[in-house]
């Protein structure tokens, strides 16, 4: 061979990654809007979720509809909800979420010691460990068992292949979550400060009798813990009402991750929708 007029084999190029029309959050908003009344829809779930317990279904109701996307479908939001499937899949995900959170709350407070850098830490270790545990769930559904959510290996290494999509899927939900809860939570504390100021002539009148009254002391309570009872749990069915809002953009964004990023977890477990 003359080493001349030799050659080198033409290195291959990789091929550039796809592009898409929308990002995957504008996706699975689109979906979530695409349902005929998906406003009153998302509202029966947010009322399923302040039930202790029973609030499982709503994960399992919102992972198996977004457990389609990597196969191509793209219904609208199913219309029954409480099925036998759907809260055992969803205690499957409360079940990887509480995994997560334990181990996140010791990593976190084990670092929480550090002088000023510590709550940084601690911070960032509550945002990986939610985010971990919306892949998790992901993962879980993809291959329809909850050890399929533990395989940490893999979807760490699906994680890397669109790292700012994944956050964001995951973290802009909740990020606008805790903004509403912030809100809400400066206008109840006003409300129950201004029901406490309307009870001050009654506070001091019990206060100023040598030897108060039972009906007394029992009006002076409802005065009290009334409002604060009732603010209270508007509060709380509203701020669920927003979680499931959130979860819903954010498990159906998830699908969208993996129809892209991580399209081998089809295989997993044959699509049932």
């Amino acid at each position: 061979m003359d080493p001349m007029n030799y050659t080198p084999p033409t290195q291959p190029v990789p091929a550039p990654a796809p592009a898409y029309a929308t990002s995957c959050l504008k996706a699975a908003w689109e979906d979530v809007k695409a349902t005929p009344n998906y406003v009153s829809r998302l509202l029966v779930l947010g009322l399923i979720m302040c039930v202790p317990i029973l609030n499982f279904v709503v994960a399992g109701y919102l992972l198996f509809w977004s457990r389609e996307v990597p196969f191509g479908g793209r219904s609208p939001l199913p219309g029954k909800i409480v099925t036998g499937k759907n809260f055992e899949y969803g205690f499957y995900a409360f079940v990887l979420s509480l995994v997560v959170g334990l181990v996140g709350g010791i990593v976190g407070g084990i670092f929480g010691w550090i002088p000023f850098i510590g709550w940084v830490v601690s911070i960032a270790v509550s945002l990986a460990t939610y985010v971990a545990g919306i892949i998790m769930q992901m993962r879980m559904i993809m291959g329809m068992s909850l050890g399929d959510g533990f395989n940490v290996k893999d979807f760490w290494e699906k994680g890397r292949r669109n790292w700012g999509q994944l956050l964001a899927v995951t973290l802009v939900p909740m990020a606008i979550v805790i903004g509403i809860s912030l809100v809400l939570s400066i206008v109840v504390f006003s409300i129950m400060f201004l029901c406490i100021m309307g009870a001050a002539p009654t506070i001091a009148a019990i206060g100023g009798a040598a030897d108060p009254s039972f009906a007394q002391i029992m009006s002076l309570i409802a005065a009290l813990a009334g409002p604060m009872i009732f603010c209270s749990l508007i509060l709380y069915v509203v701020l669920s009402v927003a979680e499931t809002f959130a979860e819903a953009v954010a498990i159906r964004g998830m699908a969208h991750w993996v129809a892209r990023y991580a399209p081998e977890w089809t295989t997993l477990s044959a699509p049932r929708y």
